[in-house]
């Protein structure tokens, strides 16, 4: 029997993380709000019919909505449905889309309750799920001398260890890998979350507070819509239209329509990069004791697969688990040469597996 339900759960997993799903979020959960000392908010999600054989704390990456995002809602759904509990936290500085250093406080908080959880079930310690700019407080998390052997495995999904060339890459879609650049598509409409963060050491003629509510807005109107990864032109001059004459230029050249954005990042990064040295991933990767599942799509638009590799040096060599990219969560699978549609499958059903496996260490 147990081996039956770990196929089962295998393939609930492929199912409904597969992009096959399309969309659709996995039946059979449950969610509840929770509320985290020192955190505020959380939801809680469980299988319904079944004992959860495992637990997860998800590090969302950085967005307006957090677990409301319904593209991370389903992915949260989809891990119940195979049997683990899901806690997925309102990050309060992600929310603003601000990096920010007690962001991996919060992340610890949300942890404690988890952990409170999953004993009441008689469940092993948690695993960690980070997604995208999660990276950076999921690995402080597990780096801290009060939690790191309380974890069960860390999952980092999409992460980044140079925060510079992260950031760079946001504006420029130039990636560095081994000391030489390669140009990738980047989603243009990440552009104001950059400058939201560089806005306190930037010179603004003007009302800041107006430019920062603008930029937000920015974000509010055009994240998550597909069709508007161009800059999103259309929006971007209405909001600017609201602006004070001193601000327009500042504010589209945050959003990448005016030039001289990149330039200001160098300016920025050269002058105050000390100012970000709370987010750089690298202070902590060699004290991680949990078991490390790296996992990063090739065709990632935010944060480049290079980055993975990164990590990967920076990790004690004990703790890798495994490290996979993947191209299969950026095709439908229809146009793909079947070569290469049997390598993404492979690659798709060994991500499955590596998800399956880390809530279960513990």
């Amino acid at each position: 029997m147990p081996r039956f339900r770990e196929l089962a759960d295998l393939v609930t997993l492929c199912r409904w993380l597969g992009p096959w799903a399309d969309g659709a979020a996995a039946p059979g959960v449950s969610r509840a709000v929770r509320t985290p000392e020192r955190l505020g908010k959380a939801y809680l999600y469980a299988p319904r019919d079944r004992t959860p054989a495992g637990a997860y704390l998800i590090a969302p990456g950085l967005h307006h909505q957090g677990p409301d995002d319904p593209r991370l809602d389903r992915f949260c759904r989809a891990l119940a449905a195979s049997g683990i509990l899901v806690l997925a936290p309102f990050l309060p500085d992600f929310l603003r889309l601000r990096l920010a250093p007690g962001t991996a406080d919060h992340l610890a908080a949300a942890f404690d309750d988890l952990e409170r959880v999953a004993t009441s079930h008689g469940l092993g310690r948690p695993a960690v799920f980070s997604i995208s700019f999660g990276s950076m407080p999921a690995v402080a998390l597990a780096a801290r001398d009060t939690h790191r052997d309380r974890l069960g495995a860390l999952v980092i999904f999409g992460g980044f260890a140079d925060f510079q060339a992260t950031m760079r890459f946001a504006l420029s879609g130039v990636a560095e890998r081994g000391g030489e650049r390669v140009s990738l598509p980047r989603d243009t409409l990440n552009s104001p979350a950059v400058f939201l963060n560089l806005l306190p050491h930037l010179e603004v003629q003007g009302d800041r507070v107006a430019l920062e509510a603008a930029w937000y807005r920015m974000v509010e109107q055009t994240w998550g819509r597909m069709e508007l990864k161009a800059p999103g032109k259309p929006h971007a001059h209405a909001i600017a239209a609201t602006l004070a004459p001193e601000l327009q230029e500042r504010f589209l050249m945050g959003c990448g329509l005016h030039p001289g954005g990149l330039e200001r990042v160098d300016e920025v990064l050269g002058r105050r990069g000390d100012a970000f040295s709370f987010f750089d991933p690298r202070l902590h990767l060699a004290r991680l004791r949990a078991p490390v599942y790296l996992v990063h799509g090739r065709d990632d638009d935010v944060i480049p697969w290079f980055e993975a590799e990164k990590i990967r040096d920076a990790l004690p060599r004990d703790l890798l688990q495994r490290f996979l990219i993947t191209g299969m969560a950026s095709h439908t699978g229809t146009t793909m040469p079947a070569g290469a549609m049997a390598r993404e499958l492979l690659t798709l059903v060994r991500t499955v597996r590596a998800i399956h496996d880390a809530p279960r260490l513990g």
